[in-house]
């Protein structure tokens, strides 16, 4: 007698545990826990102007000016092309200027664009301007994306500039 309430008291306490574990599975006690979310990866900072006038300074590998060159002159061809009035004005205003100076061995070259009027709101990072090169020129965006990657020295410089003195007046 003792045997076999020993055994239905075993069965049910082996019952007991097997239940417990179910549930405890079930509501993920033991399940391994899951890594915090990662944050979303940020979208690069749009580079905006906010003065009348501004600078922007790129350092360019001097293998890769021929490159730059030509990554912004298909820049300049979409802006002008773009029905967008913001483009058609950013273009309006943009200089890009190369230092005539030959760099040293191994350094970049400095390009200065000089932006005169900005467009406040607009964005001129490298990023937004390859987006719209991408969605101007669709059939060539592997050519610019491999003109472009790794053409950077560094990164872009930005300088919002005031007025000190004009000697012209």
């Amino acid at each position: 007698m003792f045997e076999k309430s020993f055994g239905v008291a075993c069965v049910r306490v082996a019952a007991s545990v097997a239940a417990v574990f179910v549930l405890t599975c079930a509501t993920g006690a033991f399940a391994q826990e899951a890594p915090a979310a990662q944050p979303a990866p940020q979208a690069p900072p749009a580079l905006t102007l906010t003065s009348d006038v501004a600078v922007l300074i790129h350092q360019i590998k001097a293998d890769r000016t021929a490159d730059f060159d030509w990554v912004m002159d298909k820049v300049k061809a979409a802006l002008i092309k773009s029905t967008e009035p913001q483009h058609t004005a950013m273009a309006k205003g943009i200089q890009i200027y190369r230092s005539a100076d030959a760099p040293p061995a191994g350094a970049n070259v400095t390009y200065i664009v000089l932006v005169n009027p900005t467009v406040k709101e607009a964005d001129y990072s490298m990023q937004n301007l390859l987006k719209l090169l991408y969605a101007a020129f669709p059939e060539e965006q592997q050519e610019i994306y491999k003109r472009v990657a790794g053409a950077f020295g560094g990164p872009t410089s930005r300088v919002n500039l005031t007025l000190a003195n004009d000697f012209s007046k």
